[in-house]
């Protein structure tokens, strides 16, 4: 079955299985870096909600083997067992006194998200972009939010230097920075996977050599998601920066977490370049990529710079 044909069978299957006074509608929904993923919107009876089922997995997993029946199945249990929280009742949502606590910040990138910033408020922060989004709680399946659009300021009637205020003092208090040496990260990964031992000894070894090599740290908040935000905190850089009492480069891993590492003399900015576009085609998935290159932060100016693929700072 062809990946269109299979969208039209399970929202004719679903539709059957809700019965009557649902609307169900495919969709197609721009996500970060110009992925777009196919929906399943569904409207229950005498509801302004209609939450969006994402169906792009559920065709690899029917290219897989799995049947029709039991892909459905998932599909509306996942549905019926997230009803939409209080929170994102229309009535709330278009109400800005109970909308402003919730609203948060992420950064994305500008180039390859052109078509997403034409619609929604956001804020340039060197080539990349500022976004704002509500933060609607948390489930069994992640963390659930909505992308704040052009309409939602024209309903709340502000603007986005009001959205940026807002974020900027809700996204740290919700989302504390967290900045961990690389030996730290290795350590918690290794304690925390259930489904492989480690030796703790041949660990510290590894860690105490990397101490000899350029020392690596990173960057996120205490969630892990849409970490690499932390670099607008105030503050934050800064802190980090004097506590090394040196400049630093800031690689971006993804939009979740970034690393940081103090500027050193030997370091080469276009070698650095090339490692960070490389991983990220072979590495991040496409809708995680934050940049293809290096930032400089340089302390005596408190200031965040750009390296180009060849070098330059701009």
């Amino acid at each position: 079955m062809v990946y269109t044909e299979f969208l039209t069978t399970v929202q004719h299957m679903l539709e059957q299985r809700l019965g009557k006074g649902y609307t169900l509608s495919l969709l197609t929904v721009p996500k970060n870096n110009g992925i777009l993923l196919d929906g399943l919107s569904i409207l229950p009876p005498e509801s302004g909600l209609a939450p969006t089922v994402y169906l792009n997995a559920f065709y690899q997993q029917y290219l897989d083997g799995m049947s029709l029946e039991t892909i459905v199945d998932e599909i509306q249990k996942l549905f019926e067992d997230n009803p939409p929280p209080a929170c994102i009742q229309p009535d709330r949502i278009s109400d800005f006194s109970q909308a402003a606590p919730k609203i948060m910040m992420k950064l994305v990138q500008t180039m390859s998200n052109r078509e997403l910033l034409s619609d929604v408020p956001h804020i340039p922060f060197m080539d990349l972009s500022v976004v704002f989004y509500l933060a609607l709680g948390r489930n069994d399946y992640g963390q659930m939010t909505a992308l704040v659009h052009k309409e939602h300021l024209e309903l709340w009637n502000t603007d986005q230097n009001t959205l940026l205020r807002l974020a900027a003092v809700n996204t740290p208090a919700a989302c504390p920075a967290l900045i961990q040496s690389m030996g730290q990260v290795l350590r918690e990964l290794a304690r925390n996977n259930p489904c492989a031992s480690h030796d703790e000894a041949a660990l510290d070894r590894l860690i105490e050599k990397s101490r000899n090599i350029t020392p690596l740290y990173v960057l996120t908040n205490t969630t892990g998601i849409y970490g690499a935000c932390c670099l607008l905190y105030p503050k934050v850089i800064k802190d980090f920066a004097d506590s090394l009492a040196s400049d630093l480069v800031i690689i971006p891993s993804s939009i979740h977490e970034v690393l940081l590492t103090p500027v050193e003399k030997e370091i080469s900015y276009s070698s650095l370049n090339a490692m960070v576009a490389s991983i990220n085609q072979s590495e991040v998935p496409p809708e995680d990529r934050l940049s293809d290159h290096i930032y400089l932060y340089r302390r005596r100016y408190e200031t965040f710079c750009m390296i180009l693929p060849d070098g330059r700072i701009v």
